[in-house]
């Protein structure tokens, strides 16, 4: 019995005939090769594979997540592999509301972690003016009663430091701002550098 190359049953996955002898390849299957079969079969699973990888699009929150973790791998000074970009776990924005109840919500709230630090964050808008404040917490998931105090904490903006805190006694922090976009969080904890992509969403706000 006659067998086909690889090659052969590549195109045959991409569902190419360049030979012109994809109706042979089939009647040899139905013919029972199995070599042949598993030949195929593996091909085809790659080729899906490679189909599932070009339609797939990452999620915005990583995409600013990763582009945030280049830009400051440039400009803040920390050991090698000591940069840490905190996952969300929370936000109240990406909660299913019904219609029309979202534009009234006085302030977003968002809960992100990294290893045992976790950080609370409320973003609301200042009265009678075009500044959005951020509040938060820092904690220790291991002892959530307390806060983590002395922590410097930074807002950055596309490379530039813009604010710069340290957080209180009880792990607080403020910032004020008029400009959301590109902006990232940058704490300082324990020789770990943890950093807090800010969602570019203010104009949901009442």
């Amino acid at each position: 019995m006659k067998h086909f190359s690889t090659e052969d049953w590549i195109d045959y996955a991409r569902q190419v005939d360049g030979r012109g002898q994809r109706a042979a390849m089939q009647k040899h299957l139905d013919g029972g090769c199995s070599k042949c079969l598993k030949t195929m079969e593996i091909w085809r699973h790659v080729v899906t594979l490679t189909k599932n990888q070009k339609a797939f699009e990452p999620p915005a929150t990583a995409v600013q997540e990763a582009r945030a973790s280049f830009a400051l791998r440039k400009i803040i000074p920390f050991e090698a592999g000591k940069l840490e970009v905190a996952k969300m776990l929370f936000d109240n924005f990406a909660q299913p509301v019904a219609a029309g109840i979202r534009g009234s919500f006085a302030a977003r709230q968002l809960v992100y972690r990294s290893g045992s630090v976790c950080i609370d964050m409320r973003m609301q808008p200042k009265p009678g003016s075009d500044s959005v404040v951020l509040i938060g917490q820092l904690l220790d998931s291991t002892k959530p009663e307390h806060g983590i105090s002395g922590i410097p904490v930074s807002l950055v903006c596309e490379g530039d430091t813009v604010l710069r805190r340290r957080t209180n006694d009880v792990g607080e922090f403020d910032f004020g701002t008029t400009e959301l976009n590109h902006m990232q969080l940058v704490f300082g904890v324990g020789g770990r550098t943890i950093v807090v992509s800010i969602p570019e969403s203010s104009q949901d706000f009442a």
